[in-house]
């Protein structure tokens, strides 16, 4: 049974969703269901070469490796953005000029996630000078609502407090807010970025009224009837990367993560639904209508890091409405999206036992016959990297005791070398996509990660750093949705100092979405290069590289005023990159905005 509880009706008469037009930019991720498509074509194939600054916009407030990942959105004339130091601003989009600040005040002290936002959504009434609404969804865990022309907060909201409204046995516990807000109707909606560890929150999934701040309903992602021998009520979970909505079905769908612990599951026995899952949910009331799981029992840090994505498939001259989902062990999942099904077979495949007294791996793990592996899953020898002798050396030493060879190889106290790793196949930022091609766009890694019980976040690198498998290590897809198959793929990024020593194009990690145009063009930053490149959407052709102050860590946005359009990303640098020794560039709290001569 779905554990649901219905706190409030929602009224059905107001339908409060941003107007948006074709030169707004109303959602992060460009529309309700998460396309980040743009009718727009004044910038196409012909001339975005000749891209040119329109303005810069520097923060004045960056945070050490605190990253920039948020994705402005343009609204009536106005841009809203979150800034690494957790303050919301207010532009004039076509000159950068800041209309107002608010200061959230963050708790640095209680945000994880690298205390990175993601931005902000919009609301209105729907009427003519009527109310506008910003909601902010904080690091250290909370939901703030401000009046969209003033800044400042609106009085009728009650701050939400998401340990609080979790229960009060979490309120000394990790619990932070990191994906823009979703707004669907009259509610509000947050995914509850949780620890990964023993004793995590829940990840429950709650909606919210925008203009009370109350509890509408909730859902439970983890209840204890939902897995086999589960002794306490289990932790994390959550759809921590956000939801997108179906408005005229009124249905949420969210990607879950993983149960805690990470790399350890003796403690959470059985598959771990509604973990690692495609979730639908009645928006009206929370209640389940399906469910998918993409990892079984996850040992792996394989949650489900990317929003879905609302599309279409043709089959047999039909036009059928899907949901796609690509996810962190490197699959892209084409479902129906009214019933869940698959859209492409996917089969079971076996899973060697785990060596960890106590734990019991799931005996298969799922994986779709088409569209085929975005990253690579099995590491051998074969894979070690061959950008020098030197650096294959390093690395072969460094597998010395450690598991690798097989897919879905369980953790070892020792170490499991596991493709894709942390970052994915895909990370975070998702994938986009083109309605007039059903073509789905996607950025992935190849980044095996040393997994182990107890838990070691580690990557395999050689001794300067570089990942420790053969390049590319970074790529851009497009998937024709129709046939499964791949139109186009390109290697994404360069590390120019290798490059000076006569190494092929490697790609670099990359933590960022990407933007596709009506004129065929697709925008991607992402990369460890402080570089924001376009493609052309039907062939895979480089077309752009513009230098960026800082690498992107973001999904770029795009929209038009009085007829030009403009293209603005947030170059930052640092955040998990950084960490891990990936982005060697600077870091920065710039927002850059292009145009047009």
């Amino acid at each position: 049974m779905t554990s649901v509880v219905v706190l409030a009706a929602i009224a059905r008469s107001a339908i409060p969703l941003p107007l948006a037009s074709d030169s707004d930019w109303a959602y992060v991720g460009g529309d309700s269901g998460g396309a980040r498509y743009s009718t727009l074509d004044q910038i196409d194939t012909s001339n975005v070469a000749k891209l040119k600054q329109a303005w810069v916009f520097h923060t004045g407030d960056a945070k050490g490796d605190t990253p920039i990942q948020c994705t402005p959105i343009v609204v009536e004339g106005t841009m809203y953005l979150v800034t690494s130091g957790h303050r919301v601003l207010a532009l004039n989009p076509v000159t950068g000029r800041r209309k107002w600040t608010f200061d959230s005040k963050n708790n640095d002290s209680k945000s994880g996630h690298s205390r990175s936002s993601r931005g902000v959504a919009y609301w209105s009434d729907g009427k003519a000078g009527g109310k506008r609404r910003i909601l902010y969804g904080t690091p250290d865990g909370r939901i703030l609502c401000l009046d969209a022309n003033t800044g400042n907060p609106d009085s009728a909201f009650k701050t939400v407090d998401i340990r609080t409204e979790l229960g009060s046995e979490w309120t000394g516990t990790y619990v932070g807010i990191s994906a823009a807000p979703t707004v669907h109707r009259d509610l509000v909606l947050v995914g509850i970025a949780g620890g990964e560890d023993s004793g995590s929150a829940p990840g429950t999934i709650m909606a919210f009224s925008v203009q009370t701040g109350k509890r509408v309903w909730s859902f439970d992602v983890l209840p204890a009837s939902q897995n086999s021998q589960a002794k306490s009520k289990l932790g994390a979970g959550g759809a921590w990367s956000g939801y997108v909505s179906d408005p005229k079905r009124d249905v949420l769908y969210a990607a879950t993560g993983s149960a805690a612990s990470d790399f350890d599951g003796t403690g959470r026995p059985g598959d771990n639904l509604f973990a690692n899952c495609v979730l639908a949910l009645d928006a009206k009331t929370g209640r389940r209508l399906w469910h998918f799981q993409t990892v079984h029992h996850d040992l792996w840090d394989h949650d489900n890091a990317s929003t879905p994505v609302l599309c279409k498939v043709r089959r047999d001259s039909k036009s059928i409405d899907a949901v796609a989902v690509v996810t962190k062990t490197g699959f892209c999942y084409v479902l129906n999206r009214v019933t869940g099904k698959p859209l492409f077979d996917v089969r079971e495949v076996d899973v060697p036992a785990s060596v960890i007294e106590g734990e019991v791996a799931a005996k298969t793990q799922p994986e779709p016959v088409l569209p085929p592996a975005l990253s690579r899953t099995v590491f051998t020898d074969n894979d070690v990297t061959d950008i020098s002798a030197e650096a294959r050396l390093d690395v072969l030493k460094n597998l010395k005791g450690l598991s690798y060879g097989r897919a879905y190889l369980p953790p070892t106290r020792q170490g499991t070398v596991v493709v894709p790793g942390y970052f994915g196949g895909s990370p975070w930022s998702g994938a986009s996509f083109d309605p007039r091609s059903n073509t789905l766009f996607v950025n992935t890694n190849d980044l095996p990660g040393i997994m182990s019980n107890p838990a070691n976040y580690v990557h395999l690198t050689d001794r300067e750093g570089y990942p420790g498998i053969k390049p590319p290590w970074g790529a851009l897809t497009a998937i024709d949705l129709n046939t499964g198959k791949f139109r186009w793929r390109a290697t994404l990024g360069e590390y120019r100092e290798l490059t000076r020593r006569g190494v092929p194009l490697t790609g670099t990690p990359n933590l960022g979405g990407t933007l596709v145009t009506k004129g065929n063009l697709v925008f991607v930053g992402a990369t460890c290069d402080q570089t924001l490149r376009a493609f052309d959407s039907r062939t895979g052709k480089t077309l752009l590289e513009y230098r960026l102050p800082a690498s992107a860590f973001a999904a770029p946005s795009t929209f038009s005023v009085r007829g030009k359009q403009y293209l603005v990303i947030a170059a930052s640098g640092g955040g998990y990159a950084k960490l891990f020794g990936f982005d060697r560039g600077p870091t920065s709290d710039t927002f850059v905005c292009l145009t047009l001569p």
